[in-house]
């Protein structure tokens, strides 16, 4: 079993399985994309296998059904089509089942692991209502129980989660690695795809994937090139246009203007540090330079100041029509 990047955490939970103090209660946490469900997979691999050595030997039968997708024990919960977890107590998809569930045995082996990925998508009285559903089982866990949770930021758990779960944070593979994934992975895909789609993802392999995939990320990764293009030709009705994609769609107007303050940031760090020593993040590096050349690093700070408020604006359910016409306007001012 294979994992990319996040050593830091894959060794610390194997030193606590290799000394007998395996955890019962985990927080993963960080950006999407980064691969925090196939870090919880590989943990539930760790504590599963029956080789006890914080290593998965992929032999074994534990690790040959969690590899199959097939484990009795690795239980994964399930939100609805808005992200919510089901916690009322008269329903059968509950996530209050998972705490009698707890106490019976596994079907297989020692241990059984519950999975709640992306907590961070339920609204807020949610997330609260399934952490105090579990907050007994997380400070009283029965020996054969573990619980991960995972979410994009830490700051969504009550502060009596998080004193008793083991926090783990995920991060950036090297772009190496994401080369190596998507070449392994995607074998009849050319080199020059995947360099693209590892110049667009960088450390981040389920950005890469997506973008090689031409999902979501790939059109919002495209309008936020389109953008940065546009903001460096200083034409503000060429940066309107560049808008016109994500014009009336929230989710990819909200992820380009994200995207596009990434290339902004690196833009930033490109005059400061000159481009050799950069160590950039965003999708298109030669734009985060083309725009180094025309703006200050002040300006650049400003501009990047604005499209985090207008990501606040987007949040908001703000017309889209006329935050997209403010803020091309108001780009074009500070350029």
């Amino acid at each position: 079993m294979k994992i990319y990047g996040n050593s830091a955490a894959v060794e610390q939970v194997a030193n606590m399985v290799r000394n007998g103090r395996e955890p019962h209660s985990i927080i993963i946490h960080g950006e999407k994309g980064l691969g925090k469900k196939t870090l919880a997979k590989y943990i539930a691999a760790q504590l599963m296998c029956s080789e006890g050595s914080g290593i998965p030997c992929g032999k074994c039968r534990a690790c040959r059904l969690l590899e199959k997708g097939g484990h009795p024990d690795l239980i994964t919960a399930r939100p609805n089509s808005n992200g919510n977890y089901i916690y009322s107590a008269d329903d059968p998809d509950s996530v209050r089942q998972y705490i009698s569930d707890a106490v019976v045995k596994p079907n297989e082996g020692n241990i059984k692991v519950y999975l709640i990925p992306d907590l961070d998508r339920s609204q807020v009285t949610t997330q609260i209502a399934v952490q105090n559903i579990f907050l007994k089982l997380i400070e009283e866990p029965p020996e054969h129980t573990a619980i991960i949770f995972t979410a994009r930021s830490k700051e969504i758990f009550l502060p009596t989660i998080i004193s008793r779960t083991l926090d783990l944070g995920v991060v950036n593979v090297r772009e190496s690695e994401s080369a190596e994934y998507l070449r392994e992975n995607y074998p009849d895909r050319s080199q020059a795809d995947i360099a693209d789609a590892v110049s667009a993802g960088r450390g981040n392999i389920g950005r890469c994937e997506a973008y090689l995939n031409r999902e979501e990320f790939y059109a919002a990764a495209q309008t936020a090139r389109k953008i940065a293009a546009a903001a460096a030709s200083g034409s503000e009705y060429e940066i309107l246009r560049a808008f016109a994609d994500a014009d009336g769609k929230k989710a990819l107007l909200r992820e380009a203007v994200c995207l596009f303050s990434e290339i902004v940031r690196d833009s930033c760090v490109i005059r400061l540090c000159g481009r050799a020593d950069a160590v950039l993040t965003g999708c298109d590096s030669e734009a985060a330079a083309r725009l180094a050349e025309r703006i200050s690093a002040g300006a650049g700070t400003r501009l990047y100041d604005l499209l985090c408020e207008y990501v606040g604006r987007i949040d908001a359910n703000c017309n889209l029509t006329l935050t997209v016409n403010s803020l091309a306007g108001q780009i074009a001012q500070i350029i």
